[in-house]
């Protein structure tokens, strides 16, 4: 049992760094304004930000059930998981308003999107899960 708990950590390790290298890049777009539009490819790196992290979300939440992760993890996973189903929303509002050139709102959500993503990170450190980082 410890062997495959072991090779699921590792098999983790190795496919998250590729995804965290994907949010690493979301994370650094900081926030939108007028003077810094955003564009259909802002938009697709944050979208591609939040799903990286839902990933690997999702492999701790399996891992939970499968019983290999932390005591805690079932709490841990309620506290995370408000903002999951917010960023879903907000994700398809920005699509949306990215993809009609309605900047106005499009910035206005996007801004939200980095505050939520701010907000769930901080949530899930305390809690001990990493999310990695927005580009």
């Amino acid at each position: 049992m410890r062997k495959v708990f072991a090779a699921a950590c590792l098999a983790l390790a190795l496919g998250g760094c590729a995804q965290l290298q994907a949010l690493g890049t979301a994370v650094k777009l900081g926030t939108a304004s007028v003077s810094n539009p955003v564009t259909p490819a802002r938009e697709a790196q944050i979208e591609a930000g939040f799903d990286a992290a839902l990933q690997l979300l999702l492999a701790y939440r399996r891992a939970c059930i499968a019983g290999t992760a932390d005591v805690h993890c079932r709490d841990n996973i309620a506290k995370i998981q408000p903002y999951t189903k917010q960023a879903k929303v907000l994700i398809g509002q920005l699509r949306h308003f990215a993809d009609s050139n309605d900047q106005v709102n499009a910035v206005v959500v996007f801004n939200q999107l980095s505050a939520l993503y701010s907000d769930m990170k901080a949530t899930a450190a305390i809690a001990g899960v990493n999310v990695g980082e927005l580009p």
